[in-house]
């Protein structure tokens, strides 16, 4: 991978271009559409946000900020997927490095937490070679893993 990875706002410009984006068929089952995730956001406390390779969006992630929790349930990743024709690229790692330097640049943040479906075994190696670590608990059927940022 040579493409600079950044995290940039959804915008009209790029909105389109995250919409268009799925993952491959076997990961359908254990993330959001692009869609779903931008509608739920409109609705929930989380923001999306493209990933950019150059000027191509490459992936979305969503990050969830709740001052009112605990200083280590305050920060979650909700949602992260990169596109099928660019998995394997390196832009994955890229990204999620990227939305975790944008988390601990907040004052109050410590660590940042994400869930993913037990079963898919692909997305915990991916998060265990990132540093996650599964804490041991669940949320709405989901293993809960987290990161403690380096300050």
């Amino acid at each position: 991978m040579s493409d600079t990875v950044t995290i940039q706002p959804i915008t009209m410009d790029n909105i389109r271009d995250v919409l268009r984006l799925e993952v491959a068929p076997d990961q359908k089952a254990f993330v959001a559409s692009n869609m779903v995730t931008m509608a739920f956001a409109y609705v929930d406390t989380y923001v999306p946000y493209a990933i950019c390779a150059a000027d191509r969006v490459v992936g979305l992630v969503a990050i969830e900020y709740v001052p009112e929790n605990p200083i280590e349930d305050r920060h979650w990743i909700c949602r992260f997927m990169i596109g099928e024709a660019f998995q394997g690229k390196g832009y994955g790692s890229a990204g999620m490095r990227e939305a975790m330097a944008m988390i601990a640049a907040k004052p109050d943040s410590d660590r940042v937490r994400l869930s993913v479906v037990p079963e898919n075994l692909r997305a915990i190696r991916f998060y265990e070679r990132l540093g996650f670590v599964d804490i041991g608990e669940e949320l709405q059927g989901e293993a809960v893993m987290e990161h403690v940022l380096a300050k």
